[in-house]
């Protein structure tokens, strides 16, 4: 038995020095190298083609070109969708001036850029291993905005009443557009919140400018511009049918209300008689009474008057 647990032991110490010769898996490097951050040089404005060519304020992107960012501290108080526009301001801006660090602080972290449709077809990441800076999106981008003229069409989806709060809480994205004249060149934005702050999740455009309007087969159904609400189902047991076969899955009507009686004419009210003021009721003619004899003959003595007639003599107290 003792000879046994010393050839055990004997072969365990052997294993340890055999692995200990080997090399460390997976190999590890003696001194780690610090990666080289990629490096952009600003660029030239694009030419304005197509609308911005010959427009009296140039091209849209040229238009934002001598405007300087907003600073951190004011984009903070920044909600959706009240600053919608700015933000797409913002990152027209950061395209302008070729940044591409200021474009990626308007960005969501997985943002994507494909064809301009609610469904994001042929949508890829603007950053990735390969493009860290996203500058294929970036150089897409500048074209494109180059091509619509500085007073292109913009619209932002309307919001139905109420549901501000979705697109200020995340819930749901915003949709706004920039569109060229004839209406077939878009700049299609999707709008979203991350960490708090508003950002563009989404950038819809077509790299060569389209001669009409693009039709995709085969796509499916488009998500909703505005959500789904969802209304309270009744758990209540459905009505029988009269046989007791099968229920009948639809809400109870409602009962007709009873025909009400047609309302009767009304009597005419009698004539009511007009109230005359007693100053203005018309007195009948009565005759002018006639003219005293005093008035005729001046010299006639003049009528007693009531207050002067004699009175009855009283009676005298009697003498004492």
């Amino acid at each position: 038995m003792s000879r046994l647990s010393t050839s055990f032991a004997v072969a365990g110490l052997l294993t340890l020095a055999l692995t200990a010769c080997d090399a460390r898996y997976p190999p590890m490097p003696e001194k780690w190298a610090t990666p080289s951050k990629p490096h952009h040089d600003p660029r030239p404005l694009p030419e304005p083609t197509f609308d911005a060519v010959g427009a009296e304020d140039g091209s849209l992107l040229a238009s934002y070109a001598a405007r300087k960012p907003t600073s951190e501290d004011k984009r903070a108080d920044w909600s959706l969708p009240t600053n919608a526009k700015t933000l797409i301001v913002e990152l027209l801006i950061a395209a302008a001036h070729d940044d591409p660090e200021q474009m990626r602080r308007n960005l969501t972290s997985d943002a994507r850029f494909g064809l301009p449709d609610r469904g994001e077809l042929r949508g890829r990441a603007i950053f990735s291993q390969a493009d860290p800076l996203g500058i294929e999106f970036l150089t897409d981008f500048r074209n494109v905005a180059s091509r619509l003229q500085k007073r292109a069409t913009f619209n932002c989806r309307p919001l139905q009443p109420g549901w501000e709060l979705l697109a200020a809480s995340g819930a749901e994205p915003m949709w706004c557009t920039y569109t060229s004249s004839d209406g077939f060149d878009m700049l299609v934005f999707r709008l979203s919140v991350e960490h708090s702050q508003p950002a563009v999740d989404y950038v819809g455009f077509v790299r060569e400018r389209p001669e009409g309007y693009i039709r995709a087969t085969n796509i499916g159904d488009r998500p909703p511009t505005t959500p789904y609400m969802k209304t309270a189902t009744q758990l209540e047991a459905p009505e029988l049918m009269p046989d007791a076969s099968s229920p009948v899955v639809e809400p109870p009507r409602r009962p007709e209300p009873p025909p009400q009686p047609a309302p009767e004419a009304a009597a005419p009210e009698p004539a009511k008689p007009e109230l005359v003021k007693p100053e203005e009721a018309k007195q009948p003619d009565a005759p002018k009474p006639a003219k005293p004899e005093a008035a005729k003959n001046p010299d006639a003595p003049k009528p007693a008057k009531p207050d002067d007639a004699k009175k009855p003599d009283e009676p005298k107290p009697a003498s004492e």
